[in-house]
């Protein structure tokens, strides 16, 4: 029998939801600085958080005064961004949003679109259909990260090796580990999606995941992933695209 990935998926987060950001620790610090507090002050109008989990985007979107609403599959990530952030929430399918065309004017995505690596243009289709201005991804890819070891093939396959194992490593430290449908994303692709949603490549940039080192102060993890950012490869990709005329 095949398994049903929507379901898997649902269960998978449903599990995951208690502990979910003590093991993405990361992720806390790139969005706080870099990813959706700059999303929500570069535009205005009401924002979704498309597959919204415990509200890691949405908190910062809210607290610069946007309107956001998030959607999820998971109904136990739903409870945590609704209880701890406020966070208007739906149950819901991202791959059959339950909303009317351009009901949104930003569409955000963290961390979504690559657990169904299979499904990505039903996914933009969605994606395109509910989007009035603009829609902002950041998701894992297949780039390689940006090592300074690249002019020796040897020791940079090897550092790229290293450092996704040790990401590996640390969040199978608890509970949350990866789904089995999860694959990194080319950037490439992404971008091709967007277009044919009718949507211009406004920025693209990469970052670079580090291992969760918390007893380090926040201000040097927030330098250290500014000193990594790049404008051609990394272990995460970040597209804004927009729609013109809005």
């Amino acid at each position: 029998m095949e398994l049903d990935k929507k379901e898997y998926e649902k269960l998978f987060h449903d599990a995951a939801a208690w502990d979910y950001e003590k093991k993405v620790s990361e992720w806390i610090v790139e969005h706080k600085y870099f990813i959706s507090a700059r999303w929500g002050r570069k535009f205005r109008g009401l924002f979704l958080d498309y597959g919204c989990g415990t509200g890691l985007v949405s908190r910062y979107i809210a607290n610069i005064g946007r309107e956001i609403i998030g959607v999820d599959i998971s109904k136990n990530m739903c409870k945590i961004a609704k209880r701890l952030w406020g966070i208007q929430v739906v149950i819901g399918d991202c791959l059959n949003l339950p909303f009317k065309d351009k009901a949104f004017d930003v569409i955000c995505i963290s961390g979504v679109l690559h657990h169904f690596p299979h499904q990505l243009e039903r996914a933009f289709s969605e994606i395109g259909r509910c989007a009035k201005k603009a829609v902002c991804i950041i998701e894992p890819s297949a780039t390689p990260p940006r090592t300074f070891l690249k002019p020796i093939l040897f020791l940079n396959k090897l550092y790229g090796w290293i450092l996704f194992h040790l990401y590996i490593y640390t969040h199978m430290q608890g509970k949350y580990t990866y789904s089995i449908f999860e694959k990194p994303l080319d950037p490439k692709k992404l971008v091709k999606l967007c277009k044919k949603e009718g949507l211009q490549i406004s920025e693209i940039r990469f970052f670079n995941h580090i291992p969760r080192i918390t007893f380090f102060p926040e201000s040097f993890r927030k330098n250290l992933v500014n000193s990594m950012l790049s404008s051609d490869h990394g272990t995460d990709v970040e597209i804004i695209a927009t729609r013109y005329p809005f």
